[in-house]
């Protein structure tokens, strides 16, 4: 194919990231390949190995976008003075979320190959951010002073949550049993909370 012009960088990206959630929503990140995603949007492969480093990244900025719409799902949970009553809240619209995106949720936890480089700093903000909606809920149970045992909590509590969700993802017929995912995360939680409380 040959080279074309059409559009900034920007617009670029914003194309490539587009078509490349469309082919991980149907075939999972095993599908994406940048032949693929350049077919989709009509640019050369060359074109999208000049917008990301390798497969890698552009797999980094897949896992960036999907951080970015978990925090708007999540973000807007009515939060009030009742800890378990939260939690309950920002699980069930955790799970939806889940229900929505199945197969993009999935590629936060596939493995990277950083080559033994630091994850970019633009990325970690993008993963406190989901985590910050946990801390605000957790925050009840902590002394302000005690701000990193809070956000360990946070991220322990939550990597638990998640890693059911996605565990039913992986194994939906078999993994659960005689109770779902959003069931046993719910109860993963309240025995947290209550650890927390003692």
């Amino acid at each position: 194919m040959g080279r074309r012009s059409d559009h900034s960088r920007k617009d670029l990206l914003n194309l490539a990231l587009n078509a490349a959630e469309k082919i991980v929503e149907k075939q999972g990140t095993k599908g994406l390949t940048a032949r693929k995603v350049a077919s989709e949007i009509g640019y050369s492969v060359g074109t999208i190995y000049n917008l990301f480093d390798n497969l890698d990244d552009l797999n980094l900025h897949i896992k960036a976008r999907t951080l970015d719409a978990m925090y708007e799902f999540v973000k807007d949970v009515p939060l009030g003075n009742h800890v378990e009553s939260d939690f309950q809240a920002l699980n069930k619209a955790y799970f939806e979320f889940l229900r929505q995106n199945p197969k993009t949720l999935g590629t936060i936890l596939d493995r990277l190959d950083s080559n033994g480089k630091p994850l970019p700093d633009w990325y970690l903000e993008k993963v406190a951010k989901p985590f910050s909606v946990v801390e605000n809920a957790l925050a009840p149970l902590f002394h302000s002073k005690d701000r990193e045992k809070l956000e360990y909590a946070a991220r322990t509590l939550w990597c638990g949550v998640h890693g059911i969700a996605t565990l039913e993802l992986d194994n939906p017929a078999d993994f659960i049993g005689q109770t779902t995912a959003e069931e046993m995360a719910l109860y993963l939680i309240e025995t947290f909370l209550k650890g927390l409380k003692s």
